[in-house]
Order: C-alpha cells, then structure tokens, then sequence
C-alpha cells in the first residue's frame, strides 16, 4: 500500500507513538519507507494480541489515516462493527477539477456545516480529502451517511438532505427508547 507524503507523519505519530500503539493493539508489523511512501503490514504470530484478521483491521486503519482521518478517529475501526467507506470522486465523477471541486463544496457546506450535520446524525465520521470522500461508521450508521453523501453527489438541495438526516436520526432514538422502556409482564 502507498500513504501520502503529508500522512506519514500523521501515521508515525510523535516519537512514533501512534505506529507503536497500532503494532500493538494488532499484533502486527508496520513496515514504511518514509521517502516513498511504501507501506507494508506483517503478522507477528508471536504477539499475545495476533489475530488472523489483524492485517487486514491495520490495512483499513492505515488507509483510514491516508484518506485523512486523525489516528484517534481511525483506530475505531478496531471495533469489528465499525467499517470505512471510501468514495472516489474520479471514478464517480470524471476528471473535471471544477466538479469535483464544487461536490466537495456541497458534501462540506457552508462552514463545514453539512459534514457537521452527517457527523451528528448518522452518529459518524466524514473526511472530504484529496479526490475522496471517507466515512468511518458502524453498520447502520454507514447506510444513513452513504446515502446522505450520495443525496448530495446527485444534486440533492441540504434541507432535504438534512431532513433525510433528521428523521432517521429521529427513528433510531424512538426505536432506542422503545426498547429501552419495553413494559415486562
């Protein structure tokens, strides 16, 4: 896998602190050639926290980190629940710098207040980088962000995004509190 030039240091953290923690919440091996960017994980079988899936937990970690994610946001995803969506703005949109531009507009707002509202409501986390846009999410919350970011790729006005945004955010909590409040006879 290559990381960014300008995420290297994100990755290696101060005094390598934030690579250190990852190799040892995984059990894993991070090896990075800071000048080029070439990134390669290994299991350490040896490690008491190795697990059979821990490569591939620190790759969508690693790739949490490229796409723009702090480290603290991006080691949710050792929560086996959690999962990160990326999406690709050239595929998805062409080559044209000013669309992509624009969309990227639209996803964050007006002073950042449409990513702010994702966050919120679909319980989430939103990076707009580069010529991507990245969710970290638990399940469910994943399908609410994905669809809202979809809305607005497609040309959605925000308030009806934002209702969308609203009203499921609105279900889940009734749904939560049904549960929570389910008369036992």
């Amino acid at each position: 896998m290559k990381i960014g030039q300008n995420r290297i240091a994100v990755l290696i953290g101060k005094n390598g602190e934030t690579k250190k923690d990852l190799e040892d919440a995984l059990g894993v091996q991070i090896n990075l050639d800071s000048k080029t960017g070439d990134c390669e994980v290994k299991p350490v079988i040896e490690h008491p926290n190795y697990g059979v899936l821990n490569t591939f937990i620190a790759e969508k970690i690693l790739n949490a980190i490229n796409r723009g994610f702090n480290p603290t946001k991006a080691m949710k995803l050792l929560d086996e629940t959690f999962d990160i969506e990326v999406f690709n703005l050239y595929d998805l949109l062409g080559k044209s710098e000013k669309k992509i531009k624009r969309l990227k507009g639209r996803i964050i707002g007006r002073n950042g207040e449409m990513r702010r509202a994702i966050e919120r409501f679909a319980e989430s986390y939103v990076s707009v980088y580069g010529k991507t846009v990245s969710i970290i999410s638990d399940y469910d919350n994943l399908q609410i962000s994905r669809k809202a970011v979809n809305m607005l790729l497609s040309g959605m006005p925000h308030h009806s995004v934002l209702r969308y945004l609203e009203d499921k955010y609105n279900d889940k909590k009734k749904e939560e509190f049904r549960k929570m409040y389910k008369p036992q006879f």
